[in-house]
């Protein structure tokens, strides 16, 4: 564990933009430190807050070493031994309230997002829809839409399944730039 500042959650069709990740990550502080970032998220009900684990989520050191030795067998807390598909709402109910920890704010200066639950296109053409789940999830701190939904030093992209996606965002990120 010593070998690494941060640990990094997220799923199979999660695009992940390494060098935005590992640069915004050093500006929190000291991975030693406790640290819990990724794209927050408000579920129902009273201080439910969590990060998307479709977004993915990071753990610092500091934090990840917390969690093993106190909070792990914290049955009251933690909940280790429960099956659950909402592992991003169990982790950050035990972090909350086994360690007093919350959700860092992602956004940058102008508020736009950097960890993403949807694709870039989704992100780009969402329109308001109050009925809608991620516009409740989102209720307290808005989304904002059309260029403004994505920092230019986004982290991550959620729901990339097709391999073609996956090289298409590589040749815009990469390849394209060096034209």
């Amino acid at each position: 564990m010593e070998d690494f500042d941060y640990f990094f959650l997220g799923g199979e069709d999660l695009f992940v933009i390494p060098d935005n990740l590992r640069a915004y990550l050093s500006t929190l502080g000291s991975p030693d430190e406790a640290h819990f970032a990724g794209r927050r998220f408000k579920g129902r009900g009273e201080d439910n807050y969590f990060n998307s684990g479709g977004a993915g989520y990071a753990l610092s050191r500091g934090t990840l070493r917390k969690y093993i030795a106190e909070g792990y067998e914290d049955e009251e807390h933690c909940s280790p031994h429960r099956r659950t598909p909402m592992e991003d709402v169990m982790m950050a109910r035990c972090l909350r309230h086994k360690f007093g920890l919350g959700l860092t704010d992602t956004r940058d200066g102008e508020g736009r997002e950097r960890f993403h639950p949807f694709a870039p296109g989704t992100h780009f053409t969402w329109k308001h829809d109050p009925k809608d789940w991620y516009e409740e999830y989102n209720q307290e701190w808005g989304i904002k839409l059309g260029a403004q939904c994505c920092a230019p030093d986004s982290v991550s992209f959620h729901y990339i399944k097709k391999p073609a996606m996956v090289r298409h965002l590589h040749c815009l990120l990469y390849d394209c730039q060096k034209s």
